[in-house]
């Protein structure tokens, strides 16, 4: 893996890896000094591989990759080489970093589609990287400029390769990117596009399509314990029955006085609280043991005769 690579790939922060010193903006005469000297290198790099042209289909980093996996040096030309690949990889890192503020800002559009930060930044570094090895000198345009389109194919083919359930291409991507920021504040030189309605229509196809995956096992409410299954998953007859009791016992309960449903609840641990003892009841209510016992069997009698009541009304 090639140094610039490596730095993003160890660097799981991306605020840590953009306050890093390196990452600065170049005044255009420092970036084109350095342009200049990659060009240099990567001539003489195509020229020991043989080359006629640096610029015409040179697999500039496949070479440098196979020159420094070798050995020790075999002969002083070798040792020569080697040096100009590892000092061309040093200088490719210097001007990547330089423009890493550039990848984040094109890696916004990007946001929500199914990586997370750290993984746009790094395959939006790499299409820099290729902007990097393929531009040329002969060229006025700023080395962002050109770097812009690089980037966002990088991006896009990320992003359609394995993120989506259904495979995009790039037009469509292009089309979430901008929907993403139509939100976003006005500038004073940028008019709101107006969509027709088959327009629109495409869009929310597209934004369907797009909708992350979800497993059916992964973990709902705070407690982690049940799953999406297990709310799909038909009820069997006992649960269906046991559901049907507790919702006759809390209306039942329901009828009773405030103190007593109060009593219930400690004493039996109903609605999911912990079961309590007549001591520690009396103490919550202030009242003796006794007193507490005395309505709670008031409480039960008043139940069964409740129940009594609903098998009645039932049969008759």
């Amino acid at each position: 893996m090639a140094t610039a690579e490596r730095i993003v790939n160890d660097d799981p922060s991306p605020l840590l890896l953009l306050s890093r010193a390196d990452v600065s903006v170049l005044p255009p005469e420092e970036e084109r000094r350095i342009l200049m000297q990659l060009h240099d290198l990567r001539s003489q790099l195509a020229a020991a591989a043989g080359e006629i042209n640096a610029e015409a289909g040179f697999d500039v980093q496949g070479f440098v990759r196979f020159v420094l996996a070798g050995g020790p040096p075999a002969s002083d030309e070798e040792a020569v080489l080697r040096a100009t690949a590892r000092t061309y990889n040093e200088i490719r890192t210097r001007l990547a970093m330089a423009n890493l503020r550039l990848v984040a800002h094109v890696a916004r559009r990007y946001r929500d589609r199914g990586m997370s930060t750290s993984d746009l930044l790094q395959e939006g570094f790499c299409g820099l990287l290729t902007a990097i090895d393929r531009y040329d000198v002969s060229n006025t345009t700023r080395l962002a400029s050109y770097a812009v389109w690089w980037i966002r194919q990088a991006l896009q083919r990320a992003v359609a390769a394995g993120i989506y359930p259904v495979r995009l291409n790039p037009r469509h991507l292009q089309k979430l990117a901008e929907s993403s920021h139509e939100g976003e504040p006005v500038g004073p030189k940028k008019t709101k596009r107006v969509r027709s309605a088959a327009a629109d229509a495409t869009l929310k196809q597209l934004h369907a399509a797009t909708r992350p995956v979800v497993s059916l096992d992964a973990p709902v409410g705070d407690s982690g314990r049940t799953t999406i299954l297990d709310m799909l998953s038909v009820s069997t007859e006992e649960d269906v029955e046991e559901r049907d009791h507790e919702e006759q016992l809390a209306a039942l309960i329901h009828q009773l006085k405030p103190r007593e449903q109060t009593v219930l609840r400690l004493r039996y641990g109903l609605d999911g609280a912990a079961a309590h003892s007549l001591s520690q009841v009396s103490e919550v209510l202030a009242v003796s043991k006794e007193r507490v016992r005395q309505i709670q069997d008031g409480a039960l009698s008043k139940l069964r005769a409740f129940a009594r009541r609903r098998e009645c009304c039932e049969i008759g």
